[in-house]
């Protein structure tokens, strides 16, 4: 039965419907809502998560497509195929480094000893490697050139005529000095024979081996000695200023004044072993004779301010896979780059995933060479400072001695 137009006009009348329509309590309810402060919700997701979330929406899309077309599931599954793997590919794996992109510069010092026991010659090496194959490139000068803060130095052995005494000394290269410290012998002075020989160089320290009266001691020096006048006479009697061994929360590093710590180790010495360096110290025999010293290696890593870097991102089966008469070895801080030392030659190699990826370079090595510096850059900020510097250093030729 249809309500008349009277009807109508009288229930109008007497305000709002009583039955789910627009009574008190629901006006209350929509005032509250009104003086609500609405929390904003935080925007968590970065630009990698927004990716994955698209990621899961293209797959979920492709699925959808597979099980409504059901013929079509053999054409499907390759076009979802392709769209999940060009999503991997955007996306990236969380925090992936960036390496593959950035370049590596190593100044790889070596020694030779003469076979007669005669005077060491010393060579550095500058080998660089990056993305591109014209980031490849080697070259070759005398002496160690070195890094040590924000210069390069010179480092190389002298021997002073007729009286047979070899002495390392050092120079800041970088400020045009190439003048090995004056003779410390007197004019027509008799000196008896003395020969040292660079074991290692890095940062400020320089590991040396001493040959005093046909016995050989081991000394880390601070550069800053070597870069002085040479007492000869703290050199006969073994008093020259050297840096003692310290091991402190577990790290081999050098005694300071007033220091805390184990210390007073004081004949210590770097070498290198299977791709690393290690620190020895000599000790007396049983029956306290030094001429008997036994070398013991510390077996504690070292601190930054001796070796900044010390680790070989690779093993020695993939190595030997690579170069079955390798002997040493060495990698970059960001693993782009490994050089391989045989008893002949040094292949450069690139590394990609951890592994070794293409050969690169090749270099001869001289017979009985060996590694006493390995110093690298990676930082974009460096590598072409140290290409650009240290070539022009190579091209000014070896150093010139003063007095």
């Amino acid at each position: 039965m249809r309500p008349t137009d009277d009807e109508l006009k009288r229930e109008l009348s007497r305000g709002p419907l009583r039955k789910h329509g627009f009574d008190e309590r629901l006006r209350r309810r929509i005032e509250e809502r009104l003086d609500e402060v609405p929390s904003p919700r935080p925007f968590r997701l970065r630009r990698l998560a927004g990716g994955g979330l698209a990621l899961c929406a293209m797959i979920a899309a492709a699925v959808l497509l597979v099980r409504l077309h059901p013929m079509q599931t053999e054409e499907a599954r390759p076009a979802a195929d392709a769209i999940v793997g060009q999503m991997s590919a955007d996306t990236g794996a969380p925090g992936e480094p960036e390496e593959k992109s950035r370049r590596a510069v190593l100044l790889l010092g070596l020694r030779q000893d003469a076979a007669d026991g005669g005077e060491s010659s010393y060579r550095t090496l500058l080998l660089a490697g990056g993305p591109k194959p014209s980031d490849w490139l080697a070259a070759e000068g005398g002496g160690i050139i070195m890094p040590h803060g924000t210069d390069f130095w010179g480092l190389d052995v002298r021997e002073y005529e007729p009286v047979g005494v070899r002495l390392a000394g050092a120079w800041n290269a970088s400020r045009g000095g190439s003048v090995l410290p004056p003779s410390p012998i007197p004019d027509g002075g008799s000196m008896p024979a003395v020969a040292e020989r660079v074991l290692f160089a890095g940062n400020r320290y320089i590991a040396i081996d001493r040959r005093l009266d046909g016995e050989w001691k081991h000394y880390m020096m601070d550069i800053a000695v070597l870069a002085d006048h040479r007492n000869l006479v703290a050199i006969l009697e073994d008093v020259e200023p050297s840096v003692p061994l310290a091991v402190k929360d577990g790290r081999v590093g050098v005694a300071e004044a007033g220091g805390t710590g184990t210390s007073g180790v004081g004949e210590w010495t770097f070498a290198r072993r299977a791709g690393y360096w290690m620190a020895y110290i000599r000790e007396p025999d049983a029956g306290g004779a030094s001429a008997h010293a036994i070398r013991r290696q510390t077996g504690f890593p070292f601190d930054d301010s001796l070796v900044a870097h010390n680790e070989l991102a690779l093993n020695w089966n993939d190595i030997r896979d690579a170069q079955p008469a390798a002997v040493d070895a060495v990698t970059s801080p960001i693993r782009n780059m490994a050089a391989i030392l045989t008893d002949r030659n040094i292949v450069v190699y690139s590394m990609r995933g951890g592994k070794l990826d293409r050969e690169m370079l090749e270099l001869e090595l001289k017979s009985g060479e060996t590694v006493v510096m390995a110093e690298w850059a990676t930082h974009p900020d460096y590598v072409d400072a140290w290409i650009d510097r240290v070539s022009e250093l190579f091209d000014r030729g070896g150093a010139r001695y003063a007095g």
